[in-house]
C-alpha cells in the first residue's frame, strides 16, 4: 500500500508542477487579451472624443451631458453608453498599467482579486499549455507540486478510526496469543 500511496503523492506533485507552472504564461496571455480590449475601447471612446474636441471645446463630459439631456430616449441611451465607455477605459487603464509595470507576485494577486471574468474566460478558452521555462514558472509549478503534495499526504495521514470488526479481529488475535504455549525445551538424559 505505501508504495501505491508514493506513486500516487509522486503523480500529484508532478501534475501540480506542470499546472502551477501556466500561471505566468495565462498572465501573459490575459494581460495581451486585456490590452486588446482596452485599444479597442480607446478606440471607440476616441471617435465621440473627436466629436466633443469639435463642438464642446474637449469636454467629453459635456458632450455626454448634452446626450443625456436630450428628449429622445436613445439619445439618452448613447450619453449612458458613453459614460460607462470611458468608466470602462480608466479602469482598463488601471489594470493594464499593473499589469505591464510590476513584479509576477503583485500581477498574480492584482489579477485574483480583480479579474475580468469575461476576458479570464476567453484566455482559457483560447489557451494552449506551454512549458515556460522562466523563473517565475519554476517556482510557480515546485510551489504548486508541493502543495498538492501536502494536501494529498494530509489527507491520507490522519489515523484510521478501526471498525468494530477490526476491533474484535484484534481482541481475539491478543486473547489467541496469550492461550499459545511456549514450547518448552528438552534436555538430555544422561544414562547412569
Amino acid at each position: 500500500m505505501s508504495i501505491v500511496k508514493g506513486l500516487i503523492d509522486r503523480i500529484i506533485f508532478t501534475l501540480g508542477v506542470l499546472l502551477f507552472m501556466q500561471a505566468p504564461h495565462f498572465i501573459d496571455q490575459y494581460e495581451q487579451r486585456l490590452g486588446g480590449y482596452y485599444q479597442a475601447q480607446l478606440s471607440h471612446l476616441q471617435r465621440y472624443q473627436q466629436i466633443a474636441d469639435q463642438q464642446h471645446r474637449g469636454s467629453l463630459s459635456a458632450l455626454i451631458e448634452e446626450f443625456e439631456s436630450s428628449n429622445q430616449r436613445s439619445v439618452q441611451h448613447t450619453g449612458k453608453n458613453i459614460r460607462e465607455i470611458d468608466s470602462q477605459v480608466q479602469q482598463l487603464k488601471t489594470d493594464v498599467d499593473v499589469l505591464a509595470n510590476n513584479s509576477f507576485v503583485s500581477k498574480l494577486s492584482y489579477l485574483v482579486t480583480t479579474v475580468k471574468l469575461d476576458i479570464a474566460q476567453a484566455v482559457i478558452k483560447s489557451f494552449k499549455p506551454a512549458m515556460p521555462l522562466s523563473t517565475e514558472a519554476v517556482i510557480c509549478g515546485l510551489t504548486g507540486g508541493v502543495l498538492l503534495s501536502l494536501l494529498f499526504n494530509l489527507c491520507f495521514s490522519f489515523p484510521r478510526i478501526p471498525s468494530r470488526k477490526n476491533k474484535q479481529t484484534k481482541k481475539n488475535n491478543v486473547a489467541h496469543a496469550k492461550q499459545r504455549v511456549e514450547p518448552t525445551i528438552m534436555r538430555p538424559t544422561r544414562a547412569v
